[in-house]
């Protein structure tokens, strides 16, 4: 399996809030002109690698600049599928908006996923262009909010979803969805396992395919394999409904497992709050919980089939542990304009209003199950209020790194803070280096709990495994004696030489701990030789003076180091957000 990544240049967007110490959120609900301009502007044209590979590209290049102007940590996954001899080329993106519990045992990751290719000679819109829509505009919205969700979110757009017969010729993917099953096996789990924990701790998965198709005519929705829908245990409730309202296509199905009760009742509680009851919910619930040789053995299976014909049984077959929900206006058995087996290219979906307001509506219930199940905060604090005001302009500081082999390493963090007045956030961007390395890397600070958390903007393809994007670093100010210490972890694989597991028992507890000291006030540190004694149980203290070698910077020179550093680093990023905003939306004081 080949795989290679690239990532957006080594920044990440911090939650810097303008608001004051109890500052309001930013607004929660979707917009009705972004959801119509990303249906018109970028999904109205087909998306396959046969019949248009280049609408395939300009999609995956709008997907990934708008993240990358929403400041979330970005990548594009590559990977091969293999046919009659041949090799096809894939790619899944993903985006990451880490939460306070990001790479640690504690997390409850949350992922929203929607494929970007469009079924062969079809035009795109509806599938899944609806899906896709509502997918960007919740990351719009989640990564807009000011404070820190508690819960890192995953957003994910896969490749070579479809095997249906109309792509059975052409697709080299031998069952549904091949691009989710590629990107689960050499992303996400190893992305669990650097961070400590197993898809049985993922909170839950949203596959969107299939969001506008609003019908209300009589006899519009058909469904499959009646005689025995109408009778299956999970299925009854939706089938009399159906029945009872005319067979009227004016509902968003859920798709789930009994294992995913508790998940799909958070949905159905967000959709039932939201406006215009006329758009309805059905629920069918698929009587297995992973897929076996015995479920494909059912003579039911074709009904089962039927209604998770799509990347969320990639999900059942491949992370059964992981709650999961299948969101879709049911697709091909749902009327419409023309018959979908007679459709081609040219049929673009009619985009009425009526339409628009039902995509609108599961958009918004998905983004704010997303916000509450991530455990993101009403109101929070404003970090440059909590900030030490010494280091609201920027700072350096010098401490130690615990190293792999147990020895400790000179170290140097420079910080310079951006704030831009044109946006609702600022940047936060820290330089950490040794002598014989440096890491560019982006990050938040955490004003609740008085932390920074960094993140390795660049994912690593290391030889004989997947890249990884598990690197992180976190430190917590604490006031010293003539200045103020941080003192922190690095976890993850952050090179190939600095690479820090989840946990360190026994002797080598101390590795990945970060100790680092700047003097407030600029003044010389009273210690001998410049050298501030560490904290108590700090790697300096452990280990001797001699193995932390703080420097205390002056107040001017720090200012100058983060000033040049700032000045170099807001050039770069402006050259990469000219290069990228052509095709992406507004950012978010679109909001």
């Amino acid at each position: 399996m080949k795989m290679t990544t690239r990532f957006l240049p080594p920044v990440l967007l911090a939650l810097l809030w303008s608001c004051g110490a109890s500052g309001q959120d930013l607004q929660s609900e979707s917009s009705k002109d972004n959801l119509r301009r990303l249906l018109t502007d970028q999904f109205a044209t087909p998306r396959h690698h046969v019949t248009n590979p280049a609408g395939l590209e300009a999609a995956k290049t709008f997907i990934y600049d708008t993240w990358k102007s929403y400041h979330m940590q970005v990548g594009q996954h590559r990977f091969t599928l293999v046919k009659n001899g041949e090799a096809y080329e894939g790619t899944n993106l993903f985006a990451i908006w880490p939460g306070r519990k990001h790479m640690t045992a504690d997390d409850k990751i949350f992922i929203v996923t929607a494929h970007y290719e469009s079924p062969y000679n079809m035009p795109g819109v509806e599938d899944n262009g609806s899906g896709l829509a509502a997918m960007m505009e919740a990351a719009r919205i989640i990564t807009s909010q000011r404070c820190i969700p508690e819960y890192t979110v995953v957003f994910t757009a896969f490749d070579f979803n479809s095997n249906v017969e109309r792509d059975a010729p052409v697709n080299p993917c031998p069952t549904i969805g091949c691009g989710c099953r590629a990107f689960l096996r050499d992303i996400l789990l190893p992305f669990l396992d650097q961070s400590g924990i197993t898809s049985e701790d993922i909170q839950g998965v949203l596959v969107l395919d299939g969001l506008l198709n609003y019908n209300n005519t009589a006899g519009a929705q058909v469904i499959p394999a009646e005689d025995a829908f109408k009778t299956q245990p999970g299925f009854i409730d939706a089938y009399n409904a159906i029945v009872a309202d005319g067979y009227r296509g004016n509902f968003i199905s859920v798709v789930r497992r009994e294992y995913d009760a508790s998940l799909a009742a958070v949905f159905n509680t967000k959709f039932d709050e939201e406006l215009n009851p006329q758009f309805k919910r059905r629920t069918v619930t698929v009587p297995f919980y992973n897929i076996t040789e015995q479920i494909t053995q059912n003579p039911l299976w074709p009904l089962y089939r039927g209604v998770t014909d799509t990347d969320i049984r990639a999900m059942y077959d491949f992370i059964p542990e992981a709650k999961a929900l299948f969101i879709t206006d049911s697709l091909i058995y749902r009327g419409r304009e023309k018959e979908w087996l007679s459709l081609t290219s040219d049929d673009v979906m009619t985009i009425t209003d009526d339409r628009l307001n039902f995509l609108k509506k599961t958009t918004d219930a998905v983004t704010k199950m997303v916000l509450d199940l991530s455990g993101h905060k009403n109101t929070c604090n404003d970090p440059l209020h909590e900030l030490p005001p010494e280091f609201k302009s920027g700072f350096a500081m010098k401490g130690t790194l615990g190293m792999p082999d147990g020895t400790y390493q000179d170290i140097s963090l420079n910080v310079p803070w951006f704030s831009f007045r044109d946006q609702s956030h600022g940047l936060l961007i820290a330089n950490i280096s040794s002598k014989s390395w440096w890491l560019l890397m982006g990050g938040r600070y955490d004003s609740v709990e008085h932390m920074f958390h960094f993140h390795h903007s660049v994912p690593l393809e290391l030889p004989g495994a997947p890249a990884t994007v598990s690197c992180s670093v976190f430190g917590r100010f604490h006031p010293e004696a003539a200045g103020v210490a941080i003192t922190g972890r690095m976890r993850g694989t952050c090179s190939p030489t600095l690479v820090f597991p989840q946990e360190h028992p026994g002797p080598w507890s101390r590795i990945g701990e970060i100790y680092l000291y700047g003097n407030a006030d600029g003044a010389n540190s009273p210690n001998t030789g410049n050298t501030p004694k560490p904290t108590a149980g700090s790697p300096a203290a452990v280990k001797g003076p001699s193995l932390a070698a703080p420097v205390v910077l002056s107040l001017l020179g720090g200012m100058l180091l983060s000033a040049a550093v700032a000045v170099a680093l807001w050039f770069v990023y402006k050259r990469r957000m000219a290069a990228s905003t052509t095709n992406s939306l507004p950012m978010k004081e679109g909001l």
